[in-house]
């Protein structure tokens, strides 16, 4: 069973709360480390996809953070750049893709902000998208 936790993301600050989604991350914490601290310590999926990116979509990806910082302050981004996806009716909780050049971040709601599931890039959208959905369901179903 995967073990779900969130990091917030503090790069991003504004009126909404933007996290990333940690999987089966155990970070080394001790009794004297406080919240922000413990949240250092964490690894989440923005975190590892922005570890694994080539030095060509630094760029991208540091527009994608300017995008977020936008939204968090609810502010307007270009449809082209931050939009909501299209969902099946039975899914109640809304997901959100920023792009920018050939880089893909999927996110979806939480109370005050939104949570980072998924970075990819355009070649991979349909399946990347479907990852999005299955970890939400996943992170969904491990709250109850």
């Amino acid at each position: 069973m995967i073990t779900f936790d969130i990091k917030q993301i503090t790069a991003v600050k504004g009126k909404q709360t933007f996290y990333q989604l940690t999987i089966d991350d155990f970070p080394a914490y001790n009794d004297e480390d406080d919240e922000n601290q413990r949240n250092e310590k964490k690894k989440g999926v923005l975190d590892w996809y922005e570890e694994e990116l080539e030095v060509k979509y630094q760029k991208d990806l540091h527009m994608i953070y300017a995008y977020m910082q936008r939204v968090a302050n609810n502010q307007m981004v270009a449809g082209s750049k931050y939009h909501e996806l299209s969902r099946p009716k039975s899914d109640q909780i809304k997901d959100f893709e920023f792009k920018h050049g050939d880089l893909r971040v999927y996110a979806f709601q939480a109370p005050g902000g939104k949570i980072i599931a998924v970075g990819g890039y355009k070649n991979r959208q349909n399946k990347d998208i479907n990852r999005l959905r299955s970890l939400k369901q996943q992170y969904l179903d491990s709250l109850k």
